[in-house]
């Protein structure tokens, strides 16, 4: 055969005078760049000597190429099916693979991440003997998306209020508003009104500040046996702090592992509307503000300016490409004689990325002008908050370095076989931090001979 997969596809078939599969595929030591998946119960003999046609097995110690080596560019090199897949061959049939090197390429799982040289999927089961199995390196995972460089939105500068002697009842100017992208909204706070013998009050911003900030966004209040008072500046929105690090283990499944990024950052909080300010009174211990035959109202407030939108976060940061020599997933069997199987390095996990700076607020209006006596006059309403900063994402995990890692399987290695891990990829850091500042760091990869994962729904999508 020209190929180590169809040589496979047709041990696992019925032959044409009805005899039973064969079962078994011999290949000439050498380099196969290929990926080849094997039917459960098809062995794999490899390491043959073909010069010469007796294709007897010299084993592992005749050179560099007495075995078979399965070395694809991409992909992981060899699959043990199970499972649906394994009834061309028969349900509880053990694959043999004997005087083959598997050997992954870096990052060359279908994640473009992790490397792995061999998948037993669901209820496979095979023998590993006098073979070396050998992970690739994992790719670092990469950074986090920075949220956007520039502010987020700003807020609107509030309306001026009107002038005493236009109106017996001068309306407060009317509110601004800066609507967020997430829905919410920052509002100035009304201007008061402007009367005759008192000013109305000013209205507070919204939204409403969370806890008991010195600066609520209160409104002024209107003249009366005192001048108005200016509205409160709004509440600065709440900065979203860093996100955490991906802390989990990740997912083994048919295409060999699947990390866990950083969380991403939130987005920080919209800053508050700035209170209005109080409105003037139109007369004052009997004397009037106001020409006679002109209006007698006193000036309006002006409104508050409405706040900044808070900024947008961080995305978290990739996971590290993981390097596992044998992956074993739920149901399979596993056995390891007289082989080497080798980790090599993790890939690190991805910074995350940076939150973006929340929008200024703006100043409030003017309130109006008046004539004669000082608490003619409308008062000014209050600038609005400043949006919160969005958070810093979480850095991704680091890549795992495993000989086997397996989920719900059972693994038997015997005295003569050789599992080692290689090194593990190291936690991204949080965006913005430094290396020594532990939050928003991912966590580090595991090295180990065998790591056996927590057990989860064999059903679950992978």
């Amino acid at each position: 055969m020209k190929t180590l997969q169809h040589a496979a596809g047709l041990a696992a078939q019925v032959r044409d005078n009805g005899q039973a599969p064969t079962r078994r595929v011999y290949a000439c030591g050498g380099v196969f760049e290929e990926a080849i998946s094997l039917p459960q119960g098809v062995d794999l003999w490899g390491g043959r000597l073909c010069a010469g046609g007796d294709w007897s097995y010299g084993g592992p110690l005749d050179g560099q190429h007495a075995l078979t080596v399965i070395a694809p560019p991409v992909g992981i090199p060899v699959r043990v099916l199970g499972g649906d897949d394994a009834v061309l061959a028969g349900e509880d049939a053990t694959s043999v693979i004997v005087g083959v090197r598997a050997v992954a390429a870096d990052a060359s799982a279908s994640d473009g991440k992790s490397s792995i040289a061999m998948v037993l999927s669901h209820g496979a089961r095979a023998i590993v003997r006098a073979s070396e199995i050998y992970a690739g390196d994992g790719k670092d995972g990469e950074p986090g998306e920075d949220a956007p460089s520039f502010r987020a939105n700003a807020g609107v500068v509030g309306n001026n209020g009107a002038d005493a002697c236009t109106a017996d009842v001068a309306l407060g100017a009317l509110p601004v508003v800066t609507v967020c992208g997430d829905g919410i909204e920052s509002r100035g706070g009304y201007g008061g009104d402007g009367g005759l013998e008192t000013g109305g009050d000013g209205a507070s911003g919204l939204p409403e500040p969370v806890g008991n900030p010195d600066e609520r966004g209160l409104g002024g209040f209107g003249a009366s046996s005192m001048a108005c008072k200016e509205g409160q500046k709004g509440a600065d929105g709440a900065p979203a702090e860093r996100a955490a690090g991906a802390l989990a283990d990740g997912l083994l499944g048919v295409d060999g592992w699947a990390g866990v990024r950083g969380e991403d950052g939130k987005k920080g909080g919209v800053g508050q509307g700035g209170g209005g300010g109080g409105g003037g009174k139109g007369r004052d211990d009997f004397m009037n503000a106001c020409p006679t035959g002109r209006p007698q109202g006193g000036a309006a407030g002006g409104s508050g300016g409405s706040g900044g939108c808070g900024g947008e976060g961080g995305k978290g940061g990739d996971y590290g490409g993981a390097s596992i020599a044998i992956v074993a997933l739920y149901g399979s069997d596993l056995t390891v004689v007289d082989s080497k199987v080798l980790g090599a390095k993790g890939g690190d996990g991805g910074v995350g990325g940076t939150g973006q700076w929340g929008g200024a607020g703006y100043g409030g209006g003017n309130g109006g002008r008046g004539l004669v006596t000082d608490k003619s006059v409308g008062c000014r309403g209050g600038f609005g908050g400043r949006g919160g900063r969005g958070g810093d994402a979480g850095g991704g995990l680091g890549g795992h370095s495993l000989g086997i890692g397996s989920v719900g399987a059972s693994v038997t290695l015997l005295p003569d076989a050789t599992v080692l891990p290689g090194q593990a990829g190291t936690g991204g850091l949080g965006g913005n931090a430094t290396p020594e500042a532990l939050s928003g760091t991912g966590n580090d990869g595991t090295a180990l001979f065998w790591y056996r994962f927590d057990e989860q729904d064999p059903e679950a999508p992978r």
